[in-house]
């Protein structure tokens, strides 16, 4: 039997079995250009990790539901990474959601910060596709669920107001620890069934944060750590550090 296509839906939460969820208008044109016939085989899920397995109905605008999926979910990894970067011009940001989307972060924030040269509106159409394109990620890759993309945070706000249990890391060229290093020595082991902790990345700006942010940084007790030996661009950088973590938490 062939794979079934994954298609993304609004929303599976009161999902029953024979229930027709609609599919977006990209989704219908995607069935129509795979040339799917009624009663095609399909993989639908929604942002939030509910997965279903569905047919197509016969006016290919809606999946009729099947059989819920919920245990073929990936295994939930030790941490969960959400990502707040400062925004790169213009193509690069679409480049840094989709390959981040695919190394399984959990949320990309927009950061604001002193030398930011992007302000990032968080309903602005850009995002709109930004989101498009961090589901259509998501489907290729065969994820579950879908990454958030937030409204812009300020540092201060953002450190303000994390979780106490969060794990909070900033990248800087002139740490001492690598990301590795500190991941494998800070990251949950699982050993005591907790549950998973967030992983905050922040990366700043190419220009770097500023004296300011780094010492309210480091008064809030957030980490330092390197990539490696060369300064990297932001969306460089940000796919870099995801897929250590991708590699260290599992």
């Amino acid at each position: 039997m062939a794979r079934a296509r994954r298609f993304h839906v609004a929303s599976l939460e009161a999902a029953a079995p024979g229930a027709e969820i609609p599919l977006p208008e990209d989704e219908r044109k995607h069935a129509r250009v795979l040339r799917l016939k009624p009663g095609a085989d399909l993989h639908v899920f929604d942002a939030h990790g509910r997965s279903w397995r569905a047919e197509l109905t016969d006016d290919g605008a809606s999946a009729r539901l099947v059989e819920n999926l919920a245990h073929e979910a990936a295994e939930t990894p030790r941490s969960r990474v959400v990502l707040a970067t400062a925004w790169p011009k213009g193509k690069r940001a679409a480049v840094l959601v989709e390959k981040c989307a695919e190394l399984g972060v959990r949320e990309i924030v927009p950061l604001r910060c002193a030398r930011s040269v992007v302000i990032k509106d968080g309903e602005s159409e850009g995002v709109e596709r930004l989101r498009r394109i961090a589901a259509e990620a998501a489907k290729q890759s065969g994820r579950t669920d879908v990454p958030a993309i937030g409204g812009e945070r300020s540092l201060p706000a953002l450190v303000s107001d994390r979780a106490a249990s969060d794990l909070v890391v900033l990248l800087d060229p002139r740490a001492r620890e690598g990301l590795a290093q500190w991941l494998a020595r800070e990251a949950d082991d699982g050993s005591d069934g907790a549950p998973p902790r967030d992983v905050i990345l922040l990366i700043g700006p190419e220009g770097g944060f500023s004296d300011e942010e780094l010492a309210l940084a480091d008064q809030a007790g957030v980490a330092r750590v390197r990539l490696g030996a060369h300064i990297l661009r932001v969306e460089t950088a940000c796919i870099a550090a995801c897929a250590v973590c991708a590699a260290v938490l599992g």
